[in-house]
């Protein structure tokens, strides 16, 4: 969290996180709501904003520590008023900041409105690289919204490419049935990000061989299986 008065000398100490502050979180995703969680703990007098141009809020539930430094847990979306509720000192704005002036300390906001703010925690998170932005045919899955249309389009697809080696990229070619996959990687092996290539070397005959379903059950044909072309992603990332 950036504090945008250079003149304090010293930070709170952690004995004496409670302060009387108005903080500003830009972001409702599960960073943005958990840094406005933590905060509302750590300083239940401060006065907390979350900007957050999706309608849902992304929260952790179910959470259980399993080990020393291991835990399990759920993330749901939840209504506006679920942090509101949860958090007396912390409001939920439904918009998207259009500007910040950091001079002034005040974020502007796509309805007009402008938030004055003290701390300002800017949790948007990273936006996804587009082969072609814009295009009718090219989807960057990122949120609720871009996995709704990607379903819409989904329907009447017989051969889909997908481009990518992280999470979603994974599970997407995992899970998509009834048409063709070609999955584009630029690296050597699948799921780079979280397994070597020993491990990708044995999930990969997984995604090699159809899902078993009731459908291949009762001898209906085969889905299409996915095609690993390394090649051919390092030439559309170079475009």
């Amino acid at each position: 969290m950036a504090d945008s008065d250079s003149s304090e000398s010293s930070e709170p100490s952690a004995g004496s996180r409670v302060f009387n502050e108005r903080c500003v979180i830009v972001g409702g995703g599960i960073a943005g709501v958990s840094c406005a969680e933590e905060l509302s703990r750590l300083a239940p007098d401060a006065s907390i904003e979350v900007v957050c141009g999706a309608p849902l809020v992304k929260a952790v539930t179910n959470f259980r520590q399993v080990g020393r430094s291991l835990a399990e847990f759920e993330v749901n979306e939840k209504h506006l008023a679920y942090l509101t509720n949860k958090c007396p000192n912390i409001r939920v704005y439904n918009s998207s900041a259009v500007s910040f002036l950091p001079a002034s300390k005040v974020i502007q906001v796509s309805d007009a409105a402008y938030h004055p703010y003290r701390k300002l925690c800017i949790c948007t998170g990273a936006v996804p690289k587009i082969i072609a932005k814009d295009h009718p045919r090219v989807i960057g899955i990122r949120d609720t919204e871009s996995v709704e249309e990607f379903q819409k389009k989904l329907v009447d697809a017989r051969r889909i490419m997908v481009v990518g080696n992280g999470g979603i990229a994974t599970e997407l070619v995992y899970e998509v049935s009834g048409c063709e996959v070609v999955w584009a990687i630029k690296d050597k092996s699948i799921g780079h990000a979280f397994f070597d290539e020993g491990a990708a070397t044995f999930f990969l005959p997984h995604l090699e061989t159809p899902h078993h379903s009731a459908e291949s059950a009762a001898g209906k044909p085969a889905e299409a299986k996915p095609l690993k072309r390394t090649n051919q992603t390092k030439a559309l990332s170079s475009s």
